[in-house]
């Protein structure tokens, strides 16, 4: 029998995904860039790029902060809204580098 903390977890980690997925999918429709273009310019095929989208988790930083720019979307709700305060810190050190 599972451990109820890694139940919790893994409900945290649905959760993340489940948000995350839906900020990226609103901005990339409100700014109405198609999935083709913004594949061209993160140099990924497009099923990549949706494949990306529907796990967030496996996007690496780089990848959504390149996201973020390329739809004009605020980072942090790509990111699936709140966020720690390291991963605050790890992205503002992408965007810095």
């Amino acid at each position: 029998m599972p451990k109820s903390n890694l139940l919790r977890t893994e409900t945290a980690r649905k959760n993340y995904a489940s948000r995350a997925r839906a900020g990226i999918k609103r901005y990339i429709e409100l700014s109405k860039v198609p999935e083709d273009k913004i594949a061209a310019k993160q140099n990924v095929q497009v099923r990549t790029l949706m494949n990306r989208i529907e796990d967030p988790g496996s996007m690496r930083l780089r990848d959504l902060w390149d996201l973020a720019e390329i739809i004009n979307a605020p980072v942090g709700e790509l990111a699936g809204g709140d966020l720690p305060e390291e991963m605050l810190a790890k992205l503002l050190q992408q965007k810095l580098l």
